[in-house]
């Protein structure tokens, strides 16, 4: 169940099989400001894993599985303030970068203590991975453009998702 789960999740997340389109819609398309190119092509996006990028081994959530979908758009130069999820989330960068700089020495209850970043990780365009659990980190729109980004947290019913600093 656990594994169905995952899978499902992974493929709600992803959403990456489109039809193929013929070549006068694509130059349509290709007209339109807001047309997105996706850094990908039908397929895996993201290898079988259960690490994450700070190397924490994924585990289920204890109740009831609760599932929560996120897409953002961050205007270049964003930054979100000090949180933490205590879930793990299935994450993937359509277009942009992504930086994100942890602290991993602050306790999850400090909400009001000054945060410090002890690693930063950045994600580009096409980047699956597993978003990091119960570790306290903000994220940024560090490209030369907008940032698209989707995750799906794997989490508990009625939980919220992201806890942030005061």
């Amino acid at each position: 169940m656990k594994y169905l789960l995952l899978l499902l999740s992974i493929t709600v997340s992803m959403g990456c099989n489109q039809p193929e389109q013929g070549s006068n819609q694509q130059e349509q398309d290709s007209n339109h400001s807001n047309h997105v190119n996706f850094p990908f092509e039908n397929g895996v996006s993201m290898e079988e894993t259960s690490i994450d990028p700070m190397g924490n081994v994924f585990s289920y959530p204890e109740g009831e599985a609760g599932i929560t979908g996120q897409t953002a758009q961050w205007k270049k130069g964003f930054e979100s303030g000090w949180h933490y999820h205590p879930y793990t989330g299935v994450a993937y960068v359509i277009r942009g970068e992504l930086t994100v700089k942890f602290d991993e020495n602050t306790a999850l209850s400090d909400l009001d203590g000054k945060k410090s970043v002890t690693k930063e990780q950045v994600f580009g365009p096409g980047s699956a991975f597993l978003g990091v659990a119960n570790t306290w980190h903000k994220s940024s729109s560090t490209g030369d453009e907008d940032l698209i980004f989707q995750v799906t947290w794997l989490g508990e019913k009625g939980k919220p998702v992201k806890v942030s600093s005061n």
